[in-house]
C-alpha cells in the first residue's frame, strides 16, 4: 500500500530561532549592500534597507543599532565575497614567479571594479564629514587593510612574500590601484587596461628573485 501523502500536504520544515535570526541579518546586510551600490551612502537609509529586506523596524534595530553598524556589516560581507573570489582564482595562477606576478596583478585589479570598491568609496567620502562614521570606519579599514595584504601574499606567492620590503610593496601597489580605480568613478565606461598594469608588474617583478636556470 502506498502513502497518499504529497509534498503539498507535508508539514513545512520549521527553522530554529537562531536560523531565523541569521536569515534576517543576512537579508538586512544584502539590502544594505544593494543600497550603497545603487543609491550611495546618503541614499542608504535604515528605512530603505528595512523595506528592501522585508523586515520590521524592531528586527533591524535588534541587529544594527546604528546606520554605521549596518553599512560596516555590508562592507564585511563584500570583503568576504572579494576574498573568496581572489582565493579561488589564485589557485589557478602559474607557479613560475614572473608569470604569476603578471596574472596576479590582473586578478587583483579586475576586482577593484566590483561593488566592494564602489561601497568603500561611498563610505570614505561620507566619513570625511561624519565623525561617527569616521570613528567606526578607521579601525575597520586598518583591519581590512591587514587582511588584504595577507591576501596579496597568496596571490603573488612566497618568492615575493619573502622579500624584506614586501610589506612596503603591497602598500604601494594597493594604494596605487585604489587611486587608479577612483579615476573611473567619472569614466565608468572607460577601458580598464593601460600602461599602469605594465608598471605594476614591473615593480612587483623587481622584488622577485630571478629564476634559476
Amino acid at each position: 500500500m502506498t502513502s497518499s501523502a504529497t509534498p503539498e500536504t507535508r508539514p513545512p520544515i520549521r527553522r530554529t530561532q537562531a536560523e531565523r535570526r541569521a536569515a534576517t541579518r543576512a537579508a538586512l546586510v544584502r539590502a544594505a549592500v544593494e543600497c550603497l551600490v545603487e543609491l550611495g551612502h546618503a541614499g542608504t537609509t535604515t528605512q530603505e534597507v528595512q523595506r528592501r529586506a522585508g523586515v520590521s523596524r524592531g528586527a533591524l534595530t535588534h541587529h544594527f543599532a546604528t546606520k554605521s553598524d549596518l553599512v560596516l556589516a555590508a562592507m564585511d560581507e563584500l570583503y568576504e565575497e572579494f576574498s573568496r573570489s581572489v582565493r579561488e582564482a589564485a589557485v589557478d595562477l602559474p607557479e613560475e614567479p614572473a608569470a604569476r606576478v603578471r596574472q596576479g596583478i590582473e586578478l587583483v585589479w579586475q576586482r577593484f571594479h566590483g561593488p566592494l570598491f564602489v561601497a568603500a568609496m561611498e563610505l570614505w567620502t561620507a566619513a570625511r564629514t561624519d565623525p561617527e562614521l569616521r570613528a567606526a570606519l578607521l579601525p575597520h579599514e586598518r583591519r581590512l587593510g591587514t587582511q588584504l595584504r595577507r591576501l596579496a601574499v597568496e596571490v603573488f606567492g612566497g618568492e615575493v612574500a619573502g622579500h624584506p620590503s614586501a610589506e612596503a610593496l603591497y602598500q604601494v601597489l594597493l594604494t596605487s590601484m585604489r587611486g587608479q580605480a577612483m579615476t573611473f568613478a567619472l569614466q565608468p565606461d572607460a577601458p580598464r587596461t593601460g600602461p599602469y598594469l605594465q608598471h605594476w608588474g614591473t615593480i612587483v617583478e623587481a622584488f622577485t628573485p630571478p629564476s634559476s636556470s
